[in-house]
């Protein structure tokens, strides 16, 4: 049996690979190797998104993490306290691909989490995308970050921000 972790690890990769999937965006899953250098997916493009898309094969790298912890917002901001090795990879501004961090939210009663009949599949809650490149470096044990709630990892959501990396545009944290 899985643990719980383990599970609410999956239901992220779940979450993320069925909204790239209707998007037409290609989800894969990672290798160990990769998982500890803080990759879980790629998001991978291949064709043009937009008239004046400047890349049209690509790569973003996805590190997920799911919580059930009740979101704390702030000025239209989710507040998110993330481990220090984590945010430093994540800050990076040396990599050739765009570095993301997603966060599924899942409901407290875990009975919640996923729902299925004939009709439908229904996972509760919502994920959110930022990105950390070029934020301040911590020594700390961990450091609490700032998600824009407009940040929905969406069909539209996913589209929209994959096409701007396809403009080859460059995507700070923004605290």
């Amino acid at each position: 049996m899985l643990t719980v972790n383990y599970i609410e690890s999956e239901l992220s990769y779940a979450y993320v690979h069925a909204v790239a999937s209707r998007a037409g965006i290609i989800c894969e899953v990672t290798s160990r190797h990769t998982d500890d250098a803080g990759v879980d997916a790629v998001l991978r493009v291949k064709g043009r998104l937009a008239p004046e898309s400047i890349l049209t094969q690509f790569t973003a790298d996805v590190q997920l993490k799911a919580t059930r912890q009740a979101p704390v917002l702030e000025n239209d901001r989710f507040q998110y306290r993330i481990k220090r090795k984590n945010y430093n990879d994540l800050r990076s501004t040396m990599t050739g691909a765009p570095q993301l961090l997603i966060l599924l939210y899942l409901p407290n009663d875990d009975t919640q989490w996923l729902e299925h009949d004939e009709d439908r599949l229904l996972t509760r809650k919502c994920a959110y995308w930022v990105s950390l490149r070029g934020a301040p470096e911590v020594d700390q044990g961990s450091q609490v970050i700032a998600i824009p709630k407009c940040n929905v990892v969406s069909v539209d959501g996913l589209l929209s921000l994959m096409t701007r990396f396809s403009k080859a545009e460059v995507i700070n944290y923004v605290p």
